[in-house]
């Protein structure tokens, strides 16, 4: 009897076991079941969400005064040591900017981006022939002056000219409203943003819903090139004592841009 007993608890305790294993594996694949659909529903859900939102694009354009200008340029000086490179640059620069303040009464502001020293290389002839050897010491200077006043800027670039700086690298106009005209332009850039996207969702018989993303685009530019302004050194003219560069003066256009994502309901 003892036994039996005993081997029917054996018995039991292994169909036991192996409904435990059954019983696992059901739930790993109802989990499994669960986690796939789960997915599926987010994917499909994230396709609707899609379909539900609307994206537009706006600008919103406005001219400013110019007033004030940067003009930036390099002045370029060598020597056959390092001391005479650097004795040349100061000598040039120092004349240059007696210049400009004598011109506009020391009113431009001066900023120096650069002053870089480095050697000139050459390759050797004879026996030398194949290595660079160092012919002489060259100082690279880029300087920027900004003008209170943008009627000032052609007698700057004239100076500059008569000066012979190797290089005016741009100009860059400068306006004082500039910055709170384009935060204006951005309010309005984003009001018809949203006129254009209630006229496609009423078009497609939907309603606009809250905005769930704005993107601001990027503010322009417009700086005058180096190549415009080498083409037009050609064109200072000569009235009376004081040289005059043809420089155009008038307006600069702002714009703003924004995309904007909508929900529809």
């Amino acid at each position: 009897m003892e036994l039996r007993a005993g081997r029917w608890d054996a018995g039991r305790s292994a169909a036991i076991h192996m409904c435990n294993c059954r019983s696992g594996a059901w739930a790993a694949i109802v989990l499994l079941s669960a986690w796939l659909g789960s997915a599926g529903m987010d994917a499909a859900r994230g396709e609707m969400e899609s379909v539900r939102t609307i994206r537009v694009h706006a600008e919103a354009e406005a001219a400013v005064p110019i007033d004030r200008a940067v003009v930036r340029f390099a002045l370029i000086s060598e020597g056959k040591t390092p001391g005479e490179a650097q004795q040349r640059d100061e000598c040039r620069f120092g004349d240059i900017r007696k210049r400009v303040d004598g011109e506009w009464g020391g009113k431009a502001a001066w900023k120096t981006s650069e002053i870089r020293l480095q050697p000139v290389m050459a390759e050797g002839k004879g026996k030398k022939e194949g290595k660079e050897r160092t012919i002489a010491y060259r100082v690279t200077r880029r300087e920027a002056i900004e003008l209170a006043e943008f009627s000032q800027l052609g007698g700057l670039l004239a100076v500059l000219f008569a000066a012979g700086v190797d290089e005016v690298s741009g100009v860059e106009w400068l306006s004082n409203r500039l910055e709170p005209l384009y935060r204006e332009l951005l309010g309005k850039a984003l009001e018809k943003a949203r006129g254009k996207a209630e006229l496609l969702a009423k078009a497609a018989g939907a309603q606009l819903g809250p905005v769930l993303n704005i993107q601001e685009g990027p503010e322009p530019a417009r700086p005058l090139s180096r190549l415009e302004l080498e083409g037009a050194a050609s064109g200072v003219a000569q009235q009376g004592t004081a040289a005059v560069f043809p420089v155009s003066g008038g307006e600069m256009r702002i714009q703003a841009s924004v995309q904007v994502v909508f929900r529809l309901w």
